[in-house]
């Protein structure tokens, strides 16, 4: 059983969407691709999802312009290293107090916030970069303040999106949110690297544009409305709410059990990317080009794979089937390692992309329904600190791939990876909930019975 140890939540539609926002409940008969796209036919999650498109083009291009600014004005790598640190670092530090105050918030009023915290951010970086003061530290400093308002902007984001959908459509929005998110992995950094290049416009116009991007976030995230508050009790100190999140995370098997499955792929599997530039340069020789043709593969399989998932629908056994996406993961890292070539390496890449992200959307879309509202936004939080967790697991792992060879540590991460998914599929007495209809798990797990 699970302990309730706050008050009662505001009251819900049985759906799970709040009165006033289902606004098509006209039963859906698409098909294939169509279906990938279905949710975007909801206005409220549509604007949701337009906002979300500009959000992820401003950050994956600011990504890479403060990485090419960093080496241009240190001329040394390390200076990437501090700004990557800079940057997430205050996602382990505050992701639990954001979720804790995304869950008593409106979610709309901090997400807005936010918005215009990031545009504040952006635009300020535009100016040092202009009037040429801009110093490594001028971007550790900004690096550090954009982390901080992720740990409470992502954990709000993640958790509205249940609020402002239809019962069954949540996978199909997770899909796309990822989707969009892939795509502008693929478009955002090569968009960056060629404006930077761009006479007359270069580093400073990057800049303003990523500003404008964050803008356009701001204007779309006005037309969606508000959702209120899922845990209204305001009587709870917000240490008493962190520590309540974590209790109920503690004494929820299933929750537990989906954070682990969550944590697996991240440490074991998403080393891999960062170890690209090995594979281009040492493995196969192929270069810069050859590394951009690896990662667009990857981009492009990721994109493939969300709107997969997006066009199944709410659909059954959604347990085995992440099961089955992680084994096919933890196969790819397999082949990859053993690839004897840059041209067989690159569809192994696609596949590595495709399953990673289908996988990471079913996950996501499990915790989501499993967990009750209230704690949606500490839930997300939690979910956040297993992708802090992946530099930490990334720098033993580097070093032991100049050790033994690289392509002998994919191999092995690989097939530890199949070996753990197996265990816990054999092992976990409560896996078989993981295929159970979310509203029927949700009763088992809260004693409603």
């Amino acid at each position: 059983m699970v302990d309730a140890p706050e008050g009662a939540s505001e009251p819900l539609l049985a759906e799970g969407v709040r009165p006033g926002l289902a606004v098509d409940a006209k039963p859906r008969t698409d098909s294939g691709w169509v279906r990938a796209f279905a949710t975007l036919r909801n206005p409220h999650f549509r604007m949701y999802w337009m906002g979300m498109l500009a959000y992820f083009m401003a950050m994956n291009m600011g990504q890479i312009a403060r990485g090419w600014l960093a080496f241009d004005l240190t001329g040394r790598a390390a200076a990437l290293g501090v700004v990557s640190l800079a940057w997430g670092a205050p996602m382990t530090l505050f992701s639990l107090l954001g979720g804790a105050i995304a869950d008593r918030s409106d979610k709309r009023l901090l997400t807005l916030g936010s918005q215009a915290a990031l545009f504040a951010l952006a635009i300020s970086a535009a100016v040092l970069v202009h009037t040429g003061a801009i110093q490594i530290w001028h971007l550790a400093v900004l690096a550090f303040l954009e982390g901080t308002v992720f740990s409470f902007a992502i954990p709000a984001r993640l958790a509205w999106v249940p609020e402002l959908i239809e019962e069954g459509e949540l996978m199909n929005a997770i899909a796309l949110n990822n989707a969009a998110m892939q795509a502008t992995r693929i478009v955002g950094p090569g968009l960056a690297g060629a404006l930077i290049g761009v006479p007359f416009f270069g580093m400073t116009g990057t800049f303003y544009l990523i500003a404008c991007f964050y803008i356009v976030v701001f204007f779309c995230m006005l037309q969606v409305p508000s959702t209120g508050i899922s845990d209204a009790d305001s009587r709870l100190s917000l240490a008493t709410r962190m520590m309540a999140g974590v209790r109920y995370i503690a004494g929820h098997d299933v929750l537990m059990a989906l954070l682990i499955l969550a944590l697996l792929p991240v440490l074991l599997g998403a080393p891999f990317q960062i170890m690209l530039p090995v594979f281009a340069e040492d493995v196969y020789g192929v270069g810069p080009g050859g590394l951009g043709a690896m990662a667009t593969m990857a981009g492009i399989g990721a994109t493939a794979g969300s709107l997969l998932i997006g066009s199944l629908g709410d659909f059954n056994r959604r347990g085995t089937a992440q099961f089955l996406t992680g084994v096919v993961f933890g196969i790819g890292l397999f082949l990859f390692g053993l690839a004897g070539s840059f041209a067989m390496s690159l569809p192994v890449l696609a596949l590595l992309g495709m399953s990673f992200t289908s996988y990471m959307v079913i996950n996501n879309t499990l915790v989501l329904t499993t967990a009750e509202r209230r704690y949606h936004g500490r839930v997300m939080a939690v979910y956040m600190l297993t992708w802090s967790m992946m530099p930490v697991v990334a720098m033993p792992v580097a070093a032991l791939a100049d050790v033994v060879g690289v392509q002998e540590v994919v191999v092995g991460l690989g097939v530890t990876l199949v070996v753990l998914m197996v265990a816990m599929r054999l092992f976990y007495p409560n896996y078989h909930l993981l295929n159970a209809p979310a509203r029927a798990l949700a009763v088992e797990e809260s004693g409603e019975a």
